[in-house]
């Protein structure tokens, strides 16, 4: 959403619901979208603690249509961000086990998508990959509930259906459609 002089969400047939507030983070790459509309509510889950080698499912818009991947974690990691920005955020480091078929290159697009854990509760949100290493970064459950907290935000409780590798293709079109997940625009540019 950065740079994005109005920004709006995909409701399908080529509506867009614009966004009447956009609040960002100083020590993370998250936005929250504000809009006058009901929320589709998903089960947050920012308290358990995540295990090395515990599955995760990301369901977003790579390369601006629906996909989704499926990784395992690996580490916790700082992402440093330089350029017009410069940060360091602590992020979960994903290794990339598996994606939407005939998805193929970079997941670009896919940042601010939720990652699931294999219950359907959100444990991450993506805010990079690195496709060359094969990995997937989300912001870190303390991140999320940080800047949650900075924003007043309660998180909602939701519906959470549990995910496997093999049903993800099913529950990310079914998320969608219901749109517990869609899909970001960015109009014009500058603020």
């Amino acid at each position: 959403v950065d740079g994005c002089a109005r920004v709006g969400l995909s409701v399908g047939d080529g509506r867009m619901i614009l966004a009447d507030e956009v609040r960002t983070s100083e020590s993370s790459d998250l936005a929250l979208l504000v809009t006058d509309r009901a929320p589709v509510s998903l089960q947050l889950d920012l308290q358990r603690p995540l295990r090395v080698g515990e599955a995760a499912y990301h369901v977003g818009y790579p390369q601006g249509r629906a996909g989704e991947a499926s990784s395992r974690l690996l580490e916790r990691s700082s992402l440093v961000t330089r350029g017009r920005y410069t940060m360091e955020e602590q992020v979960l480091a994903w290794g990339e086990t598996g994606r939407s078929k005939g998805l193929e290159g970079t997941l670009s697009g896919m940042s601010g998508g939720p990652g699931f854990d294999a219950s359907g509760a959100v444990i991450g949100v993506t805010v990079a990959e690195s496709p060359r290493r094969g990995r997937i970064y989300t912001a870190s459950p303390e991140s999320i509930r940080v800047f949650l907290d900075a924003h007043g935000v309660v998180a909602p409780g939701g519906e959470a259906r549990p995910l496997a590798a093999a049903s993800l293709p099913a529950e990310a079109e079914r998320l969608r459609r219901e749109r517990g997940v869609v899909q970001v625009i960015c109009r014009g540019q500058g603020r």
